[in-house]
Order: structure tokens, then sequence, then C-alpha cells
């Protein structure tokens, strides 16, 4: 019995010394598996749509571009792209990921109509990249939402500064110059041009000469230049165009302005002979062209007077060069030199003007 009173003490702390152990490992389990599971950890993403606009056409080409910073030894990608329209439909892609830097870039393109046809709605954009090492997870997600119609798009159109010069007393005959400046939009599509219409200018058959565009960076716009000659007198409205297209955003922009100018009458008759100095023998004849131009003077009503005894062989209109040209023949009557003139004049505005030529007769 003595010997039986001494052994229990012993099998009870045993015991109680296996439910302590037990207690213990059930307290430490979780801790545990907690320390063998992955860690998470979320990360920014940059997402850009291109290009970037309101609305979309379903045939406009869309490229998706996802920018995140490079973790772990491992990466999936994927893009989810889910369109509400009659019906929701889900599709995903796989996107071609590079590493550029520190940063993963993942690029992918797609066109509206190829997944919804020609309908109008909207499309949710997703991205998610998924990247892993030994015990840790990095996750990148960005979206966002774009809209699809099939309505014909405006052109987005920017104000260009119309400038002349001289800026006052604009003359028939006189050349004035253009200079617009349009601020820089893209690259040229069409080269700049120059209008007259009929409801605002007396005259749309003079064409601006000389048409040059330059891009002055400094300034970030194009610079036009041109040289126009008005031949009536009256109203000018000229207006300009230049069409432009901006790759990024794959879209047209118009570049216009117009300006008003007033051109006073300038009555001017400009002459000239040929040859302007000759050399021939007593008793020959001499052949002479004068030609004469006049410009702000309505009347086509013109005298001709001359120094000497000649005879006009022949008069002609020049429509394309307007210039009116007559053929004389000249036939001295002394061994001299002859101051030969031609002396043109408007018989309604009294404007007049000589030409000359020098004739030696040996």
């Amino acid at each position: 019995m003595f010997f039986m009173k001494r052994k229990q003490p012993s099998c009870i702390y045993f015991l109680m010394s296996w439910i302590v152990a037990l207690a213990l490992l059930v307290t430490w389990s979780p801790v545990v598996t907690l320390a063998s599971e992955e860690m998470e950890e979320s990360i920014p993403v940059e997402l850009k749509i291109s290009p970037d606009k309101d609305r979309y056409s379903p045939g406009t080409k869309i490229q998706i571009e996802a920018v995140a910073k490079k973790e772990g030894k491992s990466f999936e990608a994927k893009i989810v792209i889910k369109t509400k329209m009659d019906k929701e439909q889900t599709i995903t892609i796989e996107p071609e990921t590079k590493i550029k830097g520190k940063n993963y870039v993942s690029k992918a393109t797609f066109t509206p109509e190829d997944i919804i046809g020609d309908q109008a709605g909207s499309m949710g954009i997703e991205f998610e990249i998924v990247m892993s090492d030994t015990d840790k997870v990095w996750v990148g997600r960005a979206n966002k939402r774009i809209f699809v119609d099939n309505m014909p798009g405006t052109v987005p159109a920017v104000d260009s500064e119309f400038f002349i010069s001289p800026e006052q007393t604009l003359k028939v005959g006189e050349k004035i110059k253009f200079t617009v400046h349009t601020p820089y939009k893209g690259i040229i599509r069409e080269d700049a041009k120059f209008l007259f219409f009929s409801f605002n200018s007396v005259d749309t058959t003079q064409k601006v000469e000389k048409v040059r565009t330059t891009h002055d960076r400094k300034k970030g716009m194009y610079i036009t230049t041109g040289y126009f000659t008005p031949r009536k007198e009256g109203t000018y409205t000229p207006f300009f165009f230049l069409e432009m297209y901006d790759k990024e955003k794959d879209e047209e922009i118009s570049g216009s302005g117009a300006v008003k100018f007033d051109v006073i009458a300038n009555p001017k008759i400009e002459t000239s002979l040929s040859p302007q100095t000759a050399t021939i023998k007593f008793g020959d004849e001499i052949y002479l062209l004068l030609t004469y131009q006049a410009t702000g003077i309505d009347s086509a009503k013109f005298s001709r007077e001359y120094n000497y005894d000649v005879t006009e062989i022949n008069e002609e209109y020049d429509e394309e060069n307007k210039t009116y040209k007559v053929l004389l023949k000249f036939k001295p009557e002394q061994k001299k030199t002859h101051k030969f003139e031609a002396t043109v004049k408007n018989i309604e505005t009294d404007t007049k003007a000589t030409a000359k030529t020098t004739i030696y007769v040996k």
C-alpha cells in the first residue's frame, strides 16, 4: 500500500504534462500555418488607351498599354474586355509583355468591331498582372471604360491667325503678302490653301502665288506665306485652310482663318518698247513692239501717240497676261540718232504712260 501511494503522484504528473504539451501544440499550430503561406502585395499600374478620345468608332484601332514595376521572378498578365451592349460579352486577351528598365510593359491592340460589330455601347477594359517569387506575390490591377458609337465624328479645329502686309492702302496691281500662323497639332496631311468665294470677294479668279509652309519648332506653330496681286478694286475675304494629323490620337485637326480687306483703284499704265536700242542703215525700216498694261482702269478706251510717223501693223490683246501689244513699222528719214517715244493714254481717266527707245541710223 505504501508503494502504491508513492507511484500515484508520478502518473498524475505525466498525465498533466501530456495535456499541457497538447495544448501548446494546438495553440502554436495556426502560427506555423500562416508562416508557410505566401504574402500578397498590391502594386500600382499605369494604364493608357491610345488614341485618347471621348468616343470611338467601331473601326478605330485601339492600343492598350500597361506599365507596372517589375517584381519577383515570374509573371502572368491578361486583359479582360467586358462589353455592355444588347447582351454582356467577355473576352480575354493575352498582351505582349516586355521588360523595359525596371518595369513590365504590356501592350495589346484590338478593334471594337471585331468584338461587337457595328453596335454602340460601352466597353470595360481590365488589366491584371500577377508576379511571384518563392514566398511572395505581387498583384497589379487597373481598369478603364470606353464608349463606342457609329456616329460620324467631328474634326477638331484650331484658329489660324491671318495677317496681311501692307495693312492699309491696298491698290489694284500691287502685291500683298499673306502670313498665317497655325498652332502645331500634328503633321501636315494636306498642303495649305487660300480660297476666295463669290459671296464675299469681288474676284475669285486671281490665285495666291508662292504658297509656302514652314514649321517653327520654338514657337510650336506652322507659318504659311503667300502673295496675292488683286486685279480689281473692291472687297476681298480670303479663307485659309491647313489639314493636320495627330498620330498619337489618330485624329485629323483642321486649322483655318480668314481676313477681310478692301482694295482701291490704282489707275496706272505700264508701257515698254522693244528693242530698247537698235542700229539700222539709212533707208531701212525697223519693226518695234509696243506693249502696255492697264490696272485699276475699267475702260479699255486707249489712245496712242508717237513722236514720229509710224504705221501700226497689228494690234492684239493677251488675255493671259492682261496686256495689249501693237506692232509698229518705222522708217527714219534722216541719218541721226532718233529718240522714239510712244505714249498710251486712257481717255476717261486721263492716265498716261510713255515708253522710249533709241534708234541709230547710219
